[in-house]
């Protein structure tokens, strides 16, 4: 198996550790309002090398006026991408200076069209920016400063197509800009929420990687430990005649050993949780496997457990015990999970293969009762389940194999160097 390089290791789910990836994020959300800030510009210019003319040719504003009124128009386009009120106000106040100077009888008054586009393109952005209350403000003001100056210069013919022409395109203007608005909040709010569970995914990840390396130190090591400290303690009591060098070497030994055991408790401490203590009781061996078959069975299936005498009376190593523990225990987690009282056979046993004996695990079930579905997920199907089996499997040199049956069932099969892992 290889062994991962530093920088595949597993570490603490900190936004450090997401630095790459969010700011790719960041950067992808920003790009599509970069680019609305500088078309916004764009279109300033356009309309500031359009507009000035045209309101002086065509509707017989001053050059001087018009100049300074299309210019605050333009000005309080750009400046409502960060100020709302004041960009608001500026282009408005450059509308009404060009209502003022403008003639009503060569052209449409008292919004000519310059004037239309650009206040009408100020509350697309203050729509688009998600100031919502800002921009309906701004477009009330608008009519009722078109309702002010044709009332007070007495001009009622001329503006209510005027009117009606501006309120119907400045009002679709700004429904499309709250509509971009309101998708771009949609945008963020995923983003967010897809990056919340990629940081909650990473710390589960390291979660259970911690919890599977306690489980293993507990299962395997802690309990090697134990033996000896209880064997290099005993040994002056039960073996006679010992000379006090020996003596001394067997009290170093159980020294020793009391003093891994201590620290392997505050290592099993920092990666595990006071609440996951029962989970590191020594079940995890052959002699377990009949708890694991009465569990599925109080779920309602029917288990038949088969183990190879030979298994029985020989002692099987603590590494291989626990892979083999694990193997069964998810084989009948899967049938309880998929296949609810389907018929389960688990056979260990030790076969003959061609280079030599194996130690064969395989969890066999038929068909669910109620729907008839397998009782275990497809290989590929991206499950931590058996991907965790392969990867015991592995650590024994074993392989691994699992299919549904053509009986409608599945089937689990492993096989563990016998003589190696011995």
């Amino acid at each position: 198996m290889r062994r991962r390089s530093r920088s595949e290791q597993p570490g603490p789910a900190s936004p450090r550790a997401f630095r790459g990836p969010r700011a790719a994020r960041v950067g992808t959300a920003l790009a599509p309002w970069a680019t609305g800030r500088t078309l916004v510009v764009l279109l300033a210019v356009t309309l500031y090398a359009v507009g000035a003319p045209v309101s002086v040719a065509v509707h017989g504003v001053p050059a001087e006026l018009a100049l300074v009124a299309v210019l605050l128009q333009c000005g309080g386009l750009v400046t409502a991408m960060w100020r709302a009120e004041l960009g608001a106000g500026a282009a408005l106040a450059g509308v009404v200076l060009v209502a003022l100077g403008a003639d009503p009888a060569r052209g449409p008054w008292p919004w000519t069209v310059p004037s239309l586009l650009t206040f009408a393109l100020v509350l697309g952005v203050l729509g688009a920016r998600r100031l919502f209350r800002p921009a309906v403000t701004a477009w009330l003001g608008s009519l009722l400063v078109t309702i002010v100056l044709a009332w007070v210069l007495d001009n009622q013919d001329t503006d209510v197509s005027n009117l009606v022409v501006y309120t119907s395109n400045s009002a679709l203007v700004l429904g499309a800009g709250c509509v971009v608005g309101a998708r771009r909040r949609v945008r963020e709010e995923l983003a967010r929420s897809r990056r919340d569970t990629e940081l909650e995914q990473a710390r589960r990840v390291v979660v259970e990687e911690r919890n599977r390396i306690a489980r293993e130190l507990h299962d395997v090591v802690a309990h090697s430990m134990s033996v000896i400290g209880v064997q290099a303690t005993t040994a002056p009591y039960r073996i006679p005649d010992l000379s006090p060098q020996a003596r001394a070497e067997f009290d170093d030994i159980a020294a020793q050993s009391r003093t891994a055991m201590a620290e392997m408790r505050t290592l099993l401490g920092v990666l595990r949780n006071s609440a996951d203590g029962a989970e590191l009781s020594p079940r995890a061996g052959l002699d377990g496997l009949g708890d694991l078959a009465e569990g599925a069975r109080r779920a309602g299936s029917s288990v038949a457990l088969h183990v190879a005498e030979t298994l029985q009376r020989r002692p099987v190593p603590s590494a291989v015990g626990v892979v083999v523990h694990r193997i069964v225990q998810e084989g009948l987690s899967n049938v309880v999970r998929h296949a609810t009282g389907a018929d389960v056979v688990v056979d260990v046993a030790v076969q003959v293969a061609g280079e030599g004996p194996v130690l064969v695990v395989e969890v066999r079930n038929g068909p669910a009762p109620q729907t008839g579905g397998t009782a275990s997920v497809p290989a590929d199907s991206g499950g931590h389940g058996l991907v965790g089996v392969r990867e015991r499997a592995s650590l024994l040199g074993g392989s691994v194999a699992a299919a549904p049956t053509d009986d409608g069932g599945f089937a689990l099969r492993v096989e563990l160097p016998w003589e190696g892992g011995a």
